[in-house]
């Protein structure tokens, strides 16, 4: 007998198809697709840092019945006095009956199908640890007015090519004040509590954690000879121990199947003073450790903010370090980590060549996927590649498109002439739409029509094809002041 997931599979093109496959993990895990929904940042968290609350498990629930292949959340911090932007989740010292039942629900709304009929394995849920370091700032960073933040070596976030103006700067010198030096033994209690971190994901139900080295933050400042001046244990060369020391500890106090990701910047590495030979040999050492299972490729930090910026053009314009990193882990075993590529990959086809190409493994989605919490539905499922729109419009006039709203670029922006706050409207405006989502202002755009996913009713179907939500209209004030409200 025919089934409706026998006809789907038959008019699917080759695209979806290859976009649709498992990828099993060194660790024994299955990813069921090859896309992943990578780390947003929600500023859903009470203020100074908190727990996940009611907003969060609408919002991951919304992720969970998307039909991904794996969903990391946005970086938990495992130090609440070095908080992001002042919202962060954050992980809990203790774990007790009241610490550990708000990460138990989470991880239970990214435990989905993306319907009651699916019978394929759930979502990967991977937790997303992080250290801000020197990039936690003043005021909301958890120090209050005067403390300072700690990272590898006294040097300051600045401006990178002092191109920004006077009120750049000066917002740099007053977020962003002399970091202090950590001692070999406060680095030693960092990984502890990285390794505490994942004793908190894997006791909670999650199937793994990522470990935050990219953007800037204090792994990130580890790998950076411009950042790095320290001599001994953590110094170069010895800029990966850390990492090393911090994955080397979680391996001992996990079952084997738990998932290790990493997750490096690209940027990092070409704005940071390394040669790409450097770089790569990064990659290679993180993997002939053999105890990740995933390395994802990323771009930009909060110097010189690429990840807070439109894809340009060329999309996966940093593929060539993802395919070079794929060169150095050939000849490949059952231990070697898969590359996860992340940032300008929009397209069905794109995303399909990517992984043809051999640039990578799996693919990771951000921003779209708060645009298109079940994004997985629309490109996993369609007979051609959609078209694609850019755009600031509300009007979604042709529903077989998929649309890609941009940030909005006020005129004042011009005037103050930063980078850093140019970045912080793109993250403010989509931290607006997941509150939106988080509390039922919003649900996101639907499945586009001519669309269907084999686990879908015929129910689901026509609702998905003949609903729609027009796209928020929100200013650059109105994000900030959403973000945080």
């Amino acid at each position: 007998m025919i089934t409706d997931q026998d006809l789907l599979l038959r008019e699917l093109s080759p695209d979806a198809e290859i976009l649709r496959e498992g990828v099993l993990l060194p660790c024994g895990r299955t990813v069921r697709n090859r896309m992943c929904k990578v780390a947003m940042y929600e500023s859903l968290a009470d203020f100074g840092g908190g727990m996940p609350n009611g907003k969060h498990f609408k919002l991951y629930s919304k992720w969970g019945h998307g039909g991904w292949g794996m969903i990391i959340t946005g970086n938990i911090q495992v130090d609440q006095r070095h908080l992001s932007l002042g919202r962060d989740l954050i992980v809990p010292k203790e774990l007790t009956p009241e610490t550990t039942a708000p990460y138990i629900r989470l991880a239970q709304c990214i435990h989905q199908p993306s319907s009651p009929s699916r019978s394929l394995e759930e979502p990967l849920a991977i937790m997303q640890l992080n250290h801000t370091g020197r990039q936690s700032p003043q005021i909301v960073g958890g120090r209050g007015l005067m403390g300072a933040a700690s990272a590898p070596s006294a040097v300051p976030v600045r401006s990178r090519d002092g191109t920004d103006g006077i009120i750049s700067e000066i917002i740099y010198r007053v977020l962003f004040p002399m970091p202090i030096a950590l001692e070999d033994d406060e680095v030693d209690g960092i990984i502890e509590s990285f390794v505490h971190g994942a004793k908190v994901a894997h006791q909670t139900g999650f199937d793994g954690v990522q470990i935050h080295c990219a953007h800037g933050y204090l792994f990130a400042q580890f790998l950076s000879p411009k950042t790095n001046l320290r001599q001994g244990r953590y110094g170069f060369p010895n800029e990966l121990h850390v990492v090393h020391e911090i994955i080397r500890g979680i391996r001992s106090v996990v079952p084997p199947s738990f998932v290790i990701g990493v997750k490096i910047n690209a940027a990092d590495y070409v704005n940071g003073g390394l040669s790409e030979d450097k770089a790569l040999a990064h990659v290679k050492g993180i993997a002939d450790w053999e105890m990740a299972d995933f390395i994802e490729i990323s771009s930009g930090d909060y110097e010189k903010s690429e990840f807070g910026e439109r894809a340009n053009p060329r999309q996966a314009f940093f593929s060539r370090f993802s395919r070079l990193a794929m060169e150095v882990l050939s000849p490949r075993t059952e231990k070697t980590p898969m590359i996860v590529l992340t940032g300008s990959l929009r397209t069905q086809s794109l995303m399909a060549e990517t992984i043809r190409a051999q640039h990578a493994d799996l693919v990771g989605i951000g921003r779209p996927s708060v645009v298109y919490p079940n994004f997985p539905r629309i490109i996993l499922s369609s007979k051609v590649t959609p078209p694609v729109e850019y755009g600031q419009s509300t009007d979604l006039s042709d529903p077989n498109h998929i649309y890609y709203a941009e940030p909005p670029s006020p005129a004042w922006l011009k005037l103050v002439n930063t980078s850093l706050i140019g970045a912080g409207i793109g993250t403010a405006w989509h931290c607006a739409l997941m509150s939106r989502i988080a509390t039922g202002r919003w649900d996101g755009l639907k499945s586009r029509s001519g669309t269907r996913d084999a686990a879908m009713s015929i129910q689901e179907v026509q609702a998905t094809s003949l609903s729609r939500s027009e796209m928020p209209r929100i200013g650059g004030i109105r994000s900030l002041y959403e973000m945080w409200s």
